[in-house]
């Protein structure tokens, strides 16, 4: 969104493209919004103590919170090794995803409602005690649990990190401190396994926690000095009331069929707690659609779902994240499993998949423009179904070059591509209103897929290994992950079939529409 000083207020413009008239001809439309004089939220630039110390803040929450992912995606079998979590080790991860996802949109109304700085300090310090409190657990489902509380703080942090932003920055300072937000997330994938596999492979798993804790303080202390204090709203009291029940519906919906979804791998399918708990899942979620349609401000409007490609672009979004949490943990047990490599050999070897998607990130600024956004998704999700082939064929004792590595660029090259164009097809769906509440849907599209495709492809690995006379046995371990990442192709595949014929083609965006 190009943004011109005007004197003492700043034009704002909004061009969306490829929004199609009655008469089959696309229009441009170009929305201009002009702060006024009186406008009193605080603003400032980058190139200050205050602005760079904002930056700074939001941008290493937005780096940990991709650690927390991806440092424990390395540690996993040193952890369940020592709680004795090898059929429910998933939930290591599983776990903070759900909690992240699920409660992303609820602490970004909270932000808008309760002031930003309040929940962005208040998630840093609660993950302060849970990922301590994780480095102290003493069984298996104290870590887990404790997981899941840290995936709470986490999802408190996002929403409040880029209001911040959206509000504080703004015209071009906004769209450099988007680029730096989003860049310290590719980073934090690659640090992230980096510092798992060094430290789970050194001096334990429980120093990935100990020594993160202290930071998430810090940035707590910055963020309630350094965030814009917000000025209590006039009309508090006109304002409608917080959608709560809606989120508490979708949220505990979510979660109970995840949870049945992966506890399904223990007990078995037919067993009375997994029946009742997709019941009841399918049940609240059910509510959950009958309260969005009757409540005045939905958490998540029902009318957005009938827009153009909305519905699909969403979907892949979901499947995609399905997909590639999927990869990425397999793929990681694998090369220590099955290769016999070290946890730190593993971290290392994962760095190209990092500088990969940094790269890639960057060029989809430009690539989004001149692209057709169905040709974009067609193709990164034909990316990755064959990109996840090769690591299928991989035997105990193979080089981690010959397959694992392809399968990882090539993985990382879908997802990077998928990614972007999923975010801008979503957000040039809806009407410029939309364009915020798009973007929190997608990221909760991303989070909780990373959820579901644990728990589906965790399944189908168990019941695999289940069938075999060792389960320990190498071998036996590639015919459970086989299995699964089988499975997550049929994920990805489902996806490019839901592009293929649910997205409009010609639909192009601007390089701006990357900020939303």
């Amino acid at each position: 969104m190009p943004v011109d000083s005007i004197s003492e207020k700043t034009k704002e413009v909004d061009t969306i493209i490829g929004t199609p008239t009655d008469k089959g001809t696309l229009e441009v439309t170009t929305i201009e919004v002009t702060e006024e004089e009186d406008d009193d939220r605080e603003t400032g630039k980058i190139a200050s103590w205050r602005g760079i110390t904002i930056l700074a803040t939001v941008s290493f929450s937005h780096l940990f919170d991709n650690i927390w992912t991806t440092s424990i995606n390395i540690a996993v079998p040193h952890i369940s090794e020592e709680f004795g979590l090898q059929s429910s080790q998933s939930w290591l991860l599983a776990a903070y995803t759900l909690t992240f996802g699920g409660f992303l949109l609820l602490f970004g109304v909270m932000s808008d409602r309760f002031g930003r700085r309040y929940v962005f300090c208040f998630g840093m310090l609660w993950l302060t005690v849970f990922s301590i409190a994780c480095g102290v657990s003493r069984t298996g489902v104290q870590c887990i649990i404790f997981r899941a509380l840290q995936g709470l703080g986490a999802a408190a942090s996002v929403p409040s990190s880029i209001g911040v932003l959206s509000n504080y920055f703004v015209g071009k300072e906004r769209h450099r401190a988007y680029s730096l937000f989003g860049a310290m997330g590719a980073l934090g994938f690659v640090s992230g396994l980096i510092l798992g596999g060094v430290l789970s492979g050194t001096v334990g798993w429980r120093y990935i926690f100990y020594i993160i804790a202290p930071i998430m303080f810090v940035l707590a202390i910055l963020g309630w000095f350094s965030f814009p204090k917000e000025k209590r709203d006039k009309n508090v009291d006109k304002r409608p009331s917080l959608d709560f029940l809606g989120a508490a519906l979708g949220t505990s919906g979510i979660v109970l069929m995840t949870f049945a979804l992966s506890q399904s791998e223990v007990t078995g399918w037919n067993k009375p707690v997994i029946i009742v708990t997709l019941v009841l899942s399918v049940l609240i979620l059910m509510g959950f659609t009958f309260t969005e349609r009757k409540v005045t401000n939905p958490i998540m409007p029902i009318h957005l779902w009938k827009l153009p490609s909305f519905a699909g672009v969403w979907i892949a979004a979901f499947l995609l994240y399905c997909w590639w949490a999927s990869v990425v943990f397999y793929l990681t047990l694998i090369c220590q499993e099955v290769l016999f490599l070290s946890s730190l050999t593993t971290g290392l070897y994962m760095i190209p998949i990092g500088a990969t998607g940094f790269v890639l990130t960057v060029l989809m600024g430009l690539a989004v423009e001149k692209i057709a956004l169905k040709r974009l998704l067609v193709g990164a999700f034909l990316i990755s179904v064959l990109g996840t082939i090769p690591i299928t064929f991989v035997k105990p004792g193979d080089s981690y070059w010959q397959l694992a590595f392809p399968t990882s660029i090539l993985g990382c090259i879908g997802l990077t591509i998928g990614w972007s164009a999923c975010s801008i097809a979503l957000v040039s769906a809806v009407p410029n209103s939309a364009k915020s509440l798009a973007g929190g849907l997608i990221n909760t599209a991303f989070q909780i897929g990373s959820g579901f495709g644990l728990a589906i492809t965790s399944a189908v690995n168990e019941s695999v290994l289940n069938k075999t006379s060792n389960p320990q046995d190498p071998s036996s371990l590639m015919l459970g992950y086989r299995a699964a990442l089988f499975t997550t192709i049929g994920l990805v595949g489902t996806a490019l079939i839901l592009v293929t014929f649910t997205v409009r083609s010609g639909q192009r965006a601007t390089a701006e529409m990357m900020s939303h």
